[in-house]
């Protein structure tokens, strides 16, 4: 019986655009055989409450500021007090 494979390690990463994509950090974190969880706020996907099952997190910008009003960006900001915690 050959040898299970073991799960790859998980990167988070957060978009803000429905058309954005990680590009060329998403292609090497693959390539480092990483798999990729992407989710996007301002779409409704949520963040999750801890980074257990994640090696990491990148969070890529966008056409907010960390200073706009929206809900989304209230929430995206106090979240990373999580991985900031975890580390």
């Amino acid at each position: 019986m050959p040898p299970r494979a073991r799960p790859r390690p998980k990167i988070l990463i957060v978009l803000h655009q429905e058309t954005s994509s990680p590009g060329r950090v998403g292609h090497m974190l693959l390539e480092e055989g990483f798999d990729l969880d992407i989710r996007r706020p301002p779409l409704g996907d949520e963040l999750p409450c801890t980074l257990d099952g994640h090696a990491g997190a990148v969070v890529f910008g966008g056409p907010m500021s960390a200073n706009d009003e929206d809900e989304f960006v209230r929430r995206e900001t106090d979240w990373l007090q999580i991985p900031l915690k975890e580390n």
